[in-house]
């Protein structure tokens, strides 16, 4: 970790505007968001509300809309968000954030639905959903755009007993949304119905003054939080933005940072050294949760074993399989629900690299299909790239059909070298099967780092 002096630094915002059907959220809204961009700039909207959205479409200034359909999954928001970004749009309102919560595929409806298929109610439930919901909270973070979030509501009712009655009591609205997510944001407000006049539940102090009291939402109030935010110093986007990259992949443990660090060019390493450190103490975080979580039960059949393996090596057995007293522990703990929970475990397991498919040796005949007919020399370095962009070419969402198409295309009588660059093309090539497209963009930029080719040489 590293320690340096604060210094103010211009910034982005987070925004929540809360309240019942009939508040004015998605009116408020544009208003702010022209304020924060400005008269001549760009405003994004993502609608989840069945193209509500373009009811409003003369409303400040006029702004652009990507239509979200069910289902309302954290990633599929994750990139709606990143598509405006990517295009230049400062300002994004996603109406309505609720929906990532408790809409279709939301993270409940997710939570239900394992419930139901392992017939097991616990937190194992919750686990891949919530991991999910954090993925998201942590990309708005590092937008680099004002967001604004409007929030759908409901009453909480509590019990109470009263002149030794129990009775029902209405203690107010609250957003619908994991319980946290307001803290996240820099401001958050509530519109009361009727008069759309907001109250602040969170505000920087010193941006207080930004929001007279008793007054609706308008432009004014939106460009005087831009004026707010954008105190202090420059930042340098292009440190951020691979600082961001740096910490997405420390964000899938150590062996993940390793491959994309290593997949960097010498001066992206140096200008990223200070923070190598960061990087490393977030991996190894990621990497220590993980393994708390299989040790505590956690994960599913295919990550628990992956963990035993890992464990056992550790424990200094053999690599050619687990140790047995260690396997009947792992499976057995798996036994709620499953089909085959008085199934006898096998004590000898393939070796594993990432989920299947493989060994750490380039030249382990068992784990590749060399073709060994050839006459003339190899252009090495023509070839690493030819290979590489059948590589990019066949990622895809089948792993077995991608590692087809990879046997078939490895040959023998290369180098040491350029078989170890190869098979490593061929590793993150297959990792990026089935990834999500921030995921799967590392490890195209890896390819070509090891490929000695740009990026747009592989997918041209």
């Amino acid at each position: 970790m590293r320690i340096e002096r604060a210094i103010r630094e211009k910034t982005f915002t987070l925004t929540s505007i809360a309240g019942p059907s009939g508040s004015g959220k998605t009116y408020s809204a544009l208003l702010y968001a022209r304020g924060l961009v400005g008269p001549e700039g760009k405003i994004g909207f993502i609608d989840t509300e069945n193209k509500r959205s373009r009811f409003y479409a003369d409303v400040a200034g006029g702004f652009d809309v990507i239509d979200l359909d069910p289902p309302f999954t954290s990633s599929r928001y994750i990139e709606a968000i990143k598509d405006f970004e990517k295009a230049g749009y400062t300002a994004i309102v996603i109406d309505s954030i609720s929906h990532e919560w408790e809409g279709t595929g939301g993270v409940l409806e997710q939570a239900e639905a394992i419930e139901q298929k392992t017939n097991r109610a616990g937190l194992h439930c919750w686990q891949k959903p919530k991991a999910g919901h954090k993925k998201l909270m942590n990309e708005l973070l590092q937008t680099r755009a004002h967001l604004i979030f409007c929030c759908r509501v409901k009453e909480k009712v509590t019990q109470a007993k009263v002149n030794g009655k129990t009775e029902i009591i209405n203690e107010g609205f609250v957003v619908v949304q994991e319980k946290s997510f307001i803290y996240e944001m820099t401001i958050s407000m509530m519109l009361s119905e009727g008069t759309h006049i907001p109250t602040l539940q969170k505000c920087p102090g010193d941006l207080l003054p930004a929001f007279p009291e008793g007054q609706k939402i308008t432009s004014k109030i939106g460009d005087s939080v831009r004026e707010w935010s954008d105190k202090g110093e420059a930042i340098d986007e292009e440190f951020e933005a691979a600082k961001r990259e740096g910490l997405l992949a420390a964000n899938q443990g150590m062996k993940f940072l390793a491959t994309w660090w290593n997949g960097l060019g010498k001066e992206q390493q140096k200008r990223l050294a200070n923070v190598k450190e960061t990087f490393k103490s977030v991996a190894a975080a990621n990497d220590q949760m993980i393994a708390d979580q299989m040790d505590a039960g956690g994960g599913d059949a295919g990550e628990r074993l992956k963990h035993a393996r890992a464990q056992s090596q550790q424990d200094g057995d053999s690599q050619e399989g687990f140790r047995k007293d260690f396997v009947s522990e792992t499976l057995g703990s798996l036994s709620g629900g499953s089909e085959n929970e008085n199934a006898e475990p096998s004590t000898s397991v393939a070796p594993d690299v990432d989920a299947g498919g493989g060994t750490d040796n380039p030249h382990d005949p068992a784990s590749e299909d060399f073709n060994n007919d050839f006459d003339e020399p190899i252009d090495e370095a023509e070839w690493l790239k030819g290979f590489a962009k059948i590589m990019v070419k066949a990622i895809g969402d089948n792993v077995d059909e991608f590692d087809q198409i990879r046997s078939n295309e490895l040959i023998g009588g290369l180098s040491d070298e350029v078989s170890k660059l190869a098979f490593g093309i061929g590793q993150d090539a297959r990792k990026a099967c089935g990834a999500e497209d921030d995921v799967r963009q590392i490890y195209i930029k890896s390819i070509a780092n090891r490929a000695g080719v740009s990026e747009k040489e592989l997918v041209g």
